[in-house]
Formats: C-alpha cells, sequence, structure tokens
C-alpha cells in the first residue's frame, strides 16, 4: 500500500477501503506521508469526491488519530459534542 496509489484511485473514483483510509490518517500523523502528497489525495477528493463510506471511514480514523476525550463524568444522559 503507497500513497501514490490511494491519490491515483481516488482520481479515478475507486473507492478507497477502510484500511487505505487508516493507512493515510496514520502516516500523515507520524510524518511519514508529506503534506505535500496528503494535499494532492484532497485535491482528488475535492474534484472526484468520496463515497458516503469514505466519509465515515475518513471520520473513524481522524477521531482515532489523536487522544480522545471521555464525557462519561458529565453525569447526564445526553451528551453532545460540537465537532
Amino acid at each position: 500500500m503507497n500513497i501514490i496509489d490511494i491519490i491515483n484511485k481516488t482520481k479515478n473514483r475507486i473507492p478507497l477501503a477502510k484500511e487505505e483510509i487508516s493507512y493515510l490518517t496514520d502516516g500523515f500523523t507520524s510524518g511519514s506521508i508529506p503534506d505535500y502528497q496528503v494535499s494532492a489525495w484532497l485535491m482528488a477528493v475535492c474534484l472526484c469526491g468520496l463515497t458516503d463510506s469514505e466519509t465515515a471511514a475518513l471520520t473513524a480514523a481522524m477521531r482515532d488519530s489523536g487522544e480522545t476525550l471521555s464525557l462519561d463524568g458529565i453525569g447526564s444522559d445526553e451528551t453532545a459534542d460540537k465537532h
């Protein structure tokens, strides 16, 4: 798996697997995929779009890419995060 293949798949409107999206976000946050390559992928996304499943996988991968805050201690049955 490599970033060039991921960029090309998005440019050709071939849906990415969840693992490919995780590879992309993990590589960007670790620094192994440079920002200019992620920018190229984002341009392909801008021009060609993402499927609903790709969008969900990207959202989950971004959520899981850093620290998360537990809101369990708030003491309410309904808790929401504006993000």
